[in-house]
C-alpha cells in the first residue's frame, strides 16, 4: 500500500508509541522470515495498522521480545513475537506487490519497465507461498489488481468507480480479520472507507506529478478544466468526507487491547497526513521511520 495510515507521534504516550513500533518490528521480521530479507522491504504503515487491528481484535493477546534489527544490530528493542495475525498482514502485503509490479509491467515502456521485470522473479516466488497460505486472499489482490488497471486505462471520470477497485479489496482483506459474522459486516464497511482513504490521499498526493506527466488521477479526470488550487480544494473535501465516515464503523469494532494507538490514528494520525499531504504536496511523512 502507501503508507497514508499512521499515528500522530507527539499525541501518543510513550509505551503507547513502542508498542505501535514493537508491532511494525514484528510485521519486519515476519515479511523477512517467512519471505526472505528483501520482502522486508515492502513493509508499510498500512499493513501494520491492518495488523494492529488484527490483534486487537483477536481473543489471545500476542507477546513481546526485545530483538536486535538488521538496521540497528547494536540496540535491541520491542518486537511483536510471530502469530497469524502477522503472517496474514505480511502475505497480503506480499500478494499486493506482486500484483502491482504486473500491472506496472503492463503500463510502463520497455526501459522502466526491465526494472520491474528483474524484481517479478522474487515477488512471483513469494506470492506462490502466500497464496498457498491464503488463497482468497491471492483472488481478492489479483481482482483489485484487474479492475484498478482497467479504470485507469479507460480514464475514468467517476470518483466512486476510481475509487472502488481499492476500496472493495481494503474490505474483503479486512473482512477476514474476524470470524464472527456481526464483525465482519462492521470490517467489511470500515476496511472499504480504509481503502477509499488510501486511494484519494494517493491521488492527491501525485496530483502534481501526474498532470505534469500525464498520467491518470481520478482528479484531473473529474475536475482537470478546474486551476489546480480548485482540484486539490476538491481533493481535500472528498478525503474529508472519506475521514467523517470512518469513525461511526470503528466505533463497532469490538478491540480487547491497543485502542488507544488506533483512536489516535483514526481521529488524528488520518487528518495529520492528510494536512501534510496538503501543505507539502508530494513532501509528505509516508514510509520515515517512526
Amino acid at each position: 500500500m502507501f503508507g497514508y495510515i499512521r499515528p500522530c507521534k507527539p499525541e501518543l504516550k510513550v509505551r503507547e508509541f513502542e508498542t505501535f513500533q514493537a508491532v511494525y518490528c514484528g510485521l519486519c521480521k515476519e515479511l523477512s522470515h517467512v519471505y526472505g530479507p528483501f520482502a522486508s522491504l515492502t513493509l508499510s504503515y498500512d499493513f501494520t495498522f491492518i495488523a494492529t487491528i488484527s490483534l486487537g481484535l483477536s481473543e489471545q493477546e500476542c507477546g513481546f521480545k526485545r530483538c536486535a534489527c538488521a538496521a540497528n544490530p547494536f540496540r535491541k528493542k520491542p518486537c511483536l513475537l510471530p502469530c497469524g495475525d502477522l503472517t496474514y498482514c505480511a502475505s497480503a502485503a506480499m500478494l499486493m506487490i506482486y500484483y502491482k509490479l504486473r500491472d506496472d509491467i503492463q503500463d510502463s515502456g520497455p526501459l522502466k519497465g526491465l526494472g520491474y521485470r528483474m524484481l517479478l522473479p522474487f515477488a512471483a516466488h513469494a506470492r506462490k507461498k502466500a497464496a498457498r497460505l491464503f488463497p482468497e486472499a491471492d483472488a481478492v489482490m489479483a481482482e483489485f489488481i484487474r479492475r484498478q488497471g482497467q479504470v485507469e486505462r479507460e480514464g475514468c471520470s467517476s470518483l466512486d468507480q476510481a475509487a472502488d477497485p481499492t476500496a472493495n479489496a481494503l474490505a474483503l482483506l479486512c473482512q477476514r480479520l474476524s470470524d464472527r459474522p456481526a464483525q465482519q459486516t462492521v470490517l467489511h464497511r470500515f476496511g472499504y472507507l480504509l481503502g477509499r482513504y488510501v486511494y484519494f490521499a494517493d491521488a492527491l498526493d501525485d496530483l502534481e506529478e501526474d498532470a505534469r506527466k500525464g498520467g491518470y488521477n481520478p482528479f484531473l479526470a473529474r475536475f482537470g478544466a478546474l486551476p489546480m488550487e480548485e482540484i486539490r480544494s476538491h481533493a481535500r473535501q472528498v478525503l474529508n468526507l472519506t475521514v467523517g465516515e470512518l469513525p461511526p464503523a470503528y466505533e463497532l469494532l469490538e478491540l480487547k487491547r491497543y485502542k488507544p494507538i488506533l483512536d489516535n490514528i483514526i481521529y488524528l494520525g488520518l487528518h495529520n497526513e492528510l494536512n501534510a499531504i496538503t501543505a507539502k504536496g508530494k513532501g509528505t511523512l509516508h514510509e520515515q521511520s517512526l
